[in-house]
């Protein structure tokens, strides 16, 4: 009768468990990070059209800080810190500097920590 047997084939409920938990975990992972990113692609497309924008090469700081607020508005970023834009104009060139970070909970006392940097310079 031995030869009637077959081995098991398949996972087990454990395993299934075990990949649904972890494709779970992804997936909370790639929601809670998603919107941050998407966030900083806009605000680095509103830089460089500030940069291409052929009127705003002489504007004082003040100005270019006043034009990104309204364009960050306009595309629905609305916590966005505003000491994480540095406008330095020296040396015959504008720099506007973007660097920050973004902590999104994830379950508890854990969290996912984000870091952002981008920088466009023109004379």
């Amino acid at each position: 009768m031995q030869y009637l047997k077959k081995p098991q084939q398949g996972m087990s409920i454990t395993s299934w468990i075990m990949a649904i938990a972890i494709v779970l975990f992804f997936v909370l992972l790639g929601v809670r990070m998603v919107p941050s990113y998407l966030e900083f692609h806009s605000m680095s497309k509103i830089l460089e059209g500030i940069k291409e924008d052929p009127q705003y090469r002489k504007v004082a700081p003040k100005q270019l800080r006043k034009i990104f607020n309204r364009r960050i508005d306009i595309n629905g970023i609305y916590d966005f810190d505003q000491k994480n834009l540095k406008i330095d104009r020296s040396k015959g060139k504008t720099s506007m500097i973007l660097d920050y970070e973004v902590r999104k909970p994830i379950a508890g006392n854990v969290e996912v920590v984000m870091s952002f940097h981008k920088e466009v310079d023109w004379k």
